[in-house]
């Protein structure tokens, strides 16, 4: 099992969501006409690619995780939605799986290896296709006064102690065929409490259930004490900004 074995039921329900405001913002800046192609690399619950559906032709999702699989295919039966899935890594897509007009990519970039990860982007983006490297989370300011808090926490339980993703992204393109274009946002707000974030926290793979294992009573604990001074009446609004980088051919 991969290190979402025991995240997916959480990480739909409490990952940090892309609002039906993210998905029209983007159709509307990239002009998408209703009959692109979509791939969604590392779908996970296929958040990325249910999202975009209503704004393309074709949606296709791909993820090594079963359980991850599974939940996709729940949501998208759920709302009538037909979304084909591969098991499997984006390394190794079958050669006659054909281009895509947009190739969406939601926080798995940095589990990702360039060398073999990046030929296959060239080889399966159309001519004038679009990759789109998106991603949701709250903003760090006074918006959401008790975000040190819980990243204290999160630290503290965390078997990654440091990400260094932010540099991974930075510079994960540098060399490839590929160069960022713009960058797209959008921030809006949604209702919170502290059961939520220790969900969330759970969705993340170095803070999951299978690592936590008999300290999660503890986390969860902690976390609530550390929560409990910013959430007098139980829950709040959380102001969250989704994103989407743009990169093209150079």
């Amino acid at each position: 099992m991969g290190r979402f074995a025991s995240t997916a039921e959480t990480y739909r329900r409490f990952r940090e969501p892309y609002p039906a405001g993210f998905f029209a913002l983007i159709a509307e800046r990239l002009a998408l006409d209703g009959h692109e192609a979509l791939i969604d690399l590392g779908t996970g619950p296929g958040v990325l690619a249910l999202g975009f559906h209503p704004y393309v032709g074709s949606i296709l999702g791909v993820d090594p995780e079963p359980n991850m699989l599974a939940a996709a295919r729940e949501d998208a039966a759920a709302a009538a939605i037909e979304l084909p899935l591969i098991a499997g890594r984006t390394e190794d897509l079958a050669a006659d799986i054909g281009r895509f007009d947009l190739i969406t990519i939601g926080r798995a970039l940095h589990w990702m290896d360039k060398a073999t990860t990046a030929p296959v982007l060239d080889r399966i983006l159309a001519a004038n296709g679009v990759i789109l490297i998106c991603g949701a989370s709250p903003v760090k300011d006074e918006r959401n006064p008790w975000h040190q808090a819980f990243e204290a926490v999160n630290l503290a339980y965390s078997s990654r102690k440091t990400t260094g993703w932010d540099a991974v992204y930075a510079s994960w393109f540098d060399g490839t065929p590929f160069v960022e274009t713009e960058a797209i946002e959008h921030v809006f707000t949604s209702p919170i409490s502290p059961e939520d974030l220790f969900e969330r926290l759970l969705t993340r793979s170095s803070t999951s259930p299978a690592v936590l294992g008999d300290r999660l009573d503890a986390c969860r604990a902690d976390l609530m004490a550390a929560l409990e001074p910013y959430f007098p009446d139980g829950a709040r609004m959380e102001t969250v900004k989704a994103r989407a980088n743009v990169y093209r051919r150079r």
